[in-house]
């Protein structure tokens, strides 16, 4: 388990004994970490958008009673990153990161922000993946004229990775969108045009459907079907309480 607090530090957890503990150079907030299975690896990132890469490493050897012994095992950060902002808009928050998906290959972190945009980082390298980058434009494009009606589709709320295949994800706006994109296509597969704000997705096991939250209460079923590019309607949609 690892734990991140307000003044920047991270406190790794295991089985009895095993501790270790890091500390991020700026005393700002830790918002969100995520392991990276099976490497010994994880991601912070913080309050002041930057994301930080952290790795269990083997200290220098050093002698005891004239022995040579193995170093102690660290966390150390190795790597960091922040999204450069957008020519032509002012203000930084646009890139203000709102949520992040680790992809379960593990080799693609992809970063939804306040802006609308979608960006994709190569791991364990932190590289920015420019031509994958999907802009909140591209998406409106695509869009028929009587949804799209000249607003934003707000910040990107939740990310979620297809349970069967790989290389597909849910993009969930604000503004109730979702879209189902391939990343490998660059190509949006379906478009389920919600009209309530937004609050979270989650996939079905089989990933014929997923349920989106929204703010007032309620949750709707959304069915993904091949050769059917928009889904104006959920097959059901409801408000518990």
């Amino acid at each position: 388990m690892a734990i991140g607090t307000k003044s920047g530090a991270i406190k790794i957890y295991g089985a009895p004994g095993v501790e270790f503990t890091g500390l991020h150079k700026d005393t700002t907030a830790v918002t969100q970490i995520h392991f990276l299975p099976g490497q010994g690896r994880l991601l912070s990132l913080l309050d002041d958008n930057t994301i930080h890469l952290w790795e269990l490493v083997v200290g220098p050897h050093r002698e005891v009673g004239g022995a040579k012994k193995e170093g102690g095992v660290c966390l150390k950060q190795v790597d960091n990153y922040s999204l450069p902002g957008r020519p032509g808009i002012e203000s930084c928050s646009a890139t203000r990161v709102t949520v992040l998906l680790l992809l379960k290959s593990c080799d693609l972190l992809c970063i939804g922000t306040e802006g609308g945009g979608v960006y994709f980082l190569e791991l364990p390298h932190l590289m920015l993946k420019e031509n994958q980058t999907l802009l909140q434009d591209q998406v409106t494009q695509s869009l028929p004229d009587d949804y799209r009606c000249g607003k934003s589709l707000g910040p990107v709320e939740s990310l979620q990775e297809h349970p069967q295949q790989p290389g597909k994800i849910l993009i969930g706006y604000s503004r109730g969108l979702v879209v189902l994109w391939d990343l490998s296509a660059r190509h949006a597969d379906q478009l389920f045009l919600g009209k309530q704000q937004l609050e979270s997705l989650v996939w079905e096991r089989s990933g014929s459907m997923f349920v989106s939250s929204h703010n007032d209460g309620g949750y709707a079923v959304w069915p993904v079907t091949s050769g059917n590019t928009y889904t104006h309607q959920p097959v059901s949609s409801t408000i518990p309480y």
